[in-house]
């Protein structure tokens, strides 16, 4: 059987998401709305960046950014873009379920997790997070026929409705959301996608 990290390899070797450029839809919205921490040299975190899209979004903003993912391949594609926009990441290359990242209390203003299943990421995630700090996340929603959509078939990589924030309600009972959303939206591509998004101070 393939590891996650020979899988992840082989997509990123094949080209994968080479046309996806543009940072998550919910983060850039989030930035022009004001509601991101100020960066001014702050700590940001992006978990399983890929090739860093997220990332170097939040490097132009002015973050000190760490960056996490399997993929030796993606990241290598990332740094790559990094040096090509002036920008600098600190890539780490970490298998983020079978040796979750153990992150300092309270180092973090921003952190960021799109489109990948961490298991217990509140556990794992919220004691990063500075007070006043932001924490976003976007998953792939269960829906009827998720079949005619972007993202993965199996039922097992989407979230149920809900279980984002009553997973972190469970760690952090004062959080609170600034937003939320679950429906189906068009990434910038034209591709439909049913996602669970949720950003949320603590």
């Amino acid at each position: 059987m393939q590891t996650d990290r020979r899988r992840w390899d082989d997509r990123y070797r094949e080209g994968a998401y080479t046309r996806r450029p543009w940072p998550s839809a919910i983060l850039s919205e989030l930035a022009d709305q004001g509601v991101l921490p100020p960066a001014r040299g702050a700590r940001a975190l992006d978990v399983a960046c890929g090739a860093g899209r997220n990332s170097l979004y939040l490097a132009q903003l002015g973050y000190r950014v760490d960056a996490m993912d399997v993929s030796p391949v993606a990241l290598a594609r990332a740094a790559d873009t990094a040096i090509s926009r002036g920008v600098r990441v600190n890539w780490q290359c970490r298998d983020l379920v079978a040796q979750p990242p153990l992150l300092v209390k309270g180092q973090y203003a921003v952190i960021t997790l799109i489109r990948f299943m961490l298991p217990e990421y509140a556990r794992l995630l919220v004691p990063a997070l500075a007070p006043g700090g932001l924490l976003i996340v976007e998953e792939h929603l269960q829906w009827p026929d998720s079949s005619a959509l972007a993202g993965p078939q199996s039922e097992r990589f989407r979230v149920a409705p809900g279980d984002m924030l009553d997973a972190l309600l469970t760690v952090a009972p004062e959080a609170q959301a600034v937003h939320q959303y679950e429906g189906l939206r068009e990434d910038p591509d034209g591709a439909s996608v049913a996602l669970s998004q949720l950003a949320a101070r603590l």
